[in-house]
């Protein structure tokens, strides 16, 4: 079959809730645009999509904190005092968004983009299987930081004679395999949020679960209960501006609850109680202190474990979600695999294991491997190191060192200035809690380093007035459909040269604030990640700021303290900014 080239105005890689946002955003600023959307599965959603869908896969909100500003979602079978988010919920409101803003027909799925180079037209996407070629002036990369599983080295040699062993991307399409009777015994490993889910899972089947968790990582991450107290919805509670004070966040260092909060001890020790409280709340919770193989799970982090969120957060949705996990179905274990010979497990320890299915909950690999090493560079995405351990301070010094003769920026002075700057106007983080385990990980050297203004735009790319590409996604919040509307129509006039960015001295000294205070504020999430899981306000008030638009959209200074804001609070942002445009377009031509 003849190779096609094909020619766009912008490309969007991903489907998920940044992709579709941002398709239908350029759309409204650009009719006419030529705008594709590039997808490697066979139907929207990202990490929503239809295959990778499972009995009891629940988001962790409640219903109205987990949609688009302008498009409400549905309850569950219509019932609207139920307030969970299932999955397939999730999954046909993104099909039907995408049905409703005529988006479908602009996506190419089932095709996996391998190499994006920049050229004389913008970009050029190779992809795989295909001798198609794509060139987009512009490229919007919405891969998100769930899309490529990481495998560890012990499934490299499996072959016929071994269990059948797959990454917790695959639950949705294994599911059918692992229900069947002959499956009785089941290993999962890793201790993020998607092994508790697939470990639940399991034992809802009526599986007998090990679950090896090893020792010299995060260890298991920290679990909110639905409501505290049972009176209170926990989400609800985080998506407050009161809950922007609690949690100290660099984007938010002004204003008299700020200095009430951080720049006086007693203040302090009063956020260190709250969070002590939700702490304890949420160890009562899941009953770490029962006296059985619950109490491996607990976090290993000497206080305040919902706070710091070292391994990860999540938020139980399933009323029966720790009460399953108390069954005796399942067996905890810390340790870590080295082989699988046939249907044997072998450990680190020397142990043995005989299940009959494998999941690995592992994380996940180079969601921006589609570029080579100076793409990324040049973008300023962190180097992915194939062991899925952060690479050694020294060999990491060494690179730094070697790209920074490559770089228009000292990053180094930045994040030196940054690093006291952190630890001044937010003394509360300066005094880092105990790991029980792994205490290197909190190396600041070992931090991979997301050099994106406003997380969005290349640095260095825009300081040489570069406007070809705009990286979405890449913070993690409790609120991703709302923040991914925000930042994509940011980040789109950004690329249009419809607003303008500071200079290079700004844009790199806000880098590396956030990169200071990341690794500060999540210790080992913050060293992995661009996390920002209670902030998500403040975030939306730095872009807010920048286009000219109302952040505090509540009716009293009351509500605008104490109230949840929704994603329906900031309905209709997207025509505030083209009214104000077309006033400001009109005033000049006077």
């Amino acid at each position: 079959m003849a190779s096609e080239k094909v020619e766009v105005d912008v490309a969007i890689i991903g489907a998920g809730w940044y992709g579709l946002v941002s398709a239908r955003t350029f759309l409204r600023l650009r009719p006419e645009a030529k705008v594709l959307i590039i997808d490697s599965d066979n139907t929207v959603g990202g990490v929503w999509s239809k295959d990778r869908l499972y009995p009891n896969l629940v988001a962790q909100v409640r219903l109205g904190l987990f949609n688009y500003s302008d498009t409400p979602m549905p309850p569950n079978g219509g019932n609207p005092k139920d307030p969970r988010v299932t999955g397939e919920m999730i999954h046909e409101y993104l099909h039907k968004y995408a049905k409703d803003h005529d988006l479908l027909r602009r996506i190419r799925f089932n095709t996996f983009v391998t190499d994006a180079k920049q050229s004389a037209k913008g970009w050029r996407l190779s992809l795989r299987d295909s001798d198609d070629v794509i060139e987009a002036e512009k490229l919007l990369v919405a891969t998100g930081v769930t899309s490529i599983p990481y495998m560890p080295s012990f499934t490299e040699n499996l072959d016929s004679d071994s269990i059948p062993v797959i990454h917790s991307r695959d639950l949705g399409t294994s599911y059918d395999a692992i229900q069947d009777p002959s499956v009785q015994r089941i290993v999962v490993v890793g201790a993020a949020k998607s092994a508790y889910d697939a470990v639940y899972l399991m034992l809802s089947m009526g599986k007998q679960v090990t679950w090896v968790i090893r020792e010299d990582g995060g260890g298991p991450l920290a679990i909110l209960p639905f409501r505290v107290l049972n009176m209170v919805n926990t989400v609800a509670v985080a998506s407050t501006r009161l809950m922007t004070h609690l949690s100290p966040s660099i984007l938010n260092v002004r204003g008299p609850l700020y200095r009430l909060a951080h720049r006086n001890p007693v203040g302090r020790w009063a956020v260190g109680r709250f969070w002590g409280f939700l702490d304890y709340v949420s160890g009562v919770h899941a009953g770490y202190r029962d006296g059985d193989h619950v109490g491996m799970l607990k976090p290993e982090i000497d206080r305040q474990s919902v706070f710091w969120s070292h391994s990860g957060l999540g938020v139980v949705t399933l009323p029966d979600f720790w009460r399953t996990l108390h069954s005796k179905n399942l067996t905890v274990v810390r340790d870590e695999i080295r082989a699988v010979k046939g249907r044997d497990v072998h450990l680190k320890s020397g142990g043995t294991l005989a299940p009959d299915y494998a999941v690995v909950c592992t994380g996940w690999g180079d969601h921006f491997g589609l570029f080579d090493a100076e793409h990324k560079r040049r973008i300023g995405l962190p180097a992915y190191h194939a062991s899925q351990d952060l690479y050694h301070p020294q060999e990491r010094e060494q690179r730094e060192r070697e790209q920074q003769q490559q770089q228009l920026v000292d990053w180094a002075a930045y994040d030196a200035e940054a690093d006291k700057l952190v630890d001044a106007k937010l003394p509360f983080l300066a005094r880092p809690p105990k790991l029980r385990q792994s205490p290197e990980l909190l190396d600041a050297r070992r931090q991979k380093k997301w050099l994106l203004y406003r997380r969005a735009v290349p640095v260095e790319m825009a300081a040489r007035g570069d406007r070809s590409i705009a990286v979405l996604g890449q913070i993690h919040t409790i609120q991703t459909p709302l923040v991914s509307e925000v930042q994509s129509l940011w980040a789109i006039l950004y690329l249009l040269g419809e607003i303008d960015v500071p200079s290079v001295d700004e844009m790199a000294a806000e880098v590396s604030r956030w990169n200071a205070w990341t690794r500060k504020r999540y210790l080992n999430q913050g060293q992995k990640l661009p996390y920002s899981l209670y902030d998500f306000l403040p975030y939306i008030d730095s872009i807010f700021a920048d286009l000219g638009l109302k952040s505090r959209r509540k009716s009293n200074p009351v509500s605008e303290v104490l109230s949840p804001y929704h994603p329906h609070d900031f309905n209709g942002f997207v025509d505030e900014y083209l009214k104000k445009r077309e006033a400001e377009r009109g005033s000049n031509k006077v």
